[in-house]
């Protein structure tokens, strides 16, 4: 699993964006499409990174 070292960096940058969204455990409010609803930026950030992710490995995925 880990043998390359894109492997390697993938997963470093997956810990620190881990280790700075767990420092930022405050409440915010999202808008999104009118609504307005109070979460943890923790859960904002998380969400972002797993879409980023997949929109990333779709797009790898379509290239090959």
């Amino acid at each position: 699993m880990l043998k390359t070292p894109k492997s390697w960096l993938a997963l470093i940058l997956f810990l620190l964006v881990l280790i700075f969204a767990l420092q930022n455990l405050q409440q915010v409010d999202v808008n999104f499409l009118g609504f307005t609803f109070p979460t943890r930026r923790i859960f904002v950030m998380l969400f972002c990174l797993i879409v980023g992710f997949i929109l990333g490995k779709t797009i790898r995925l379509k290239r090959s």
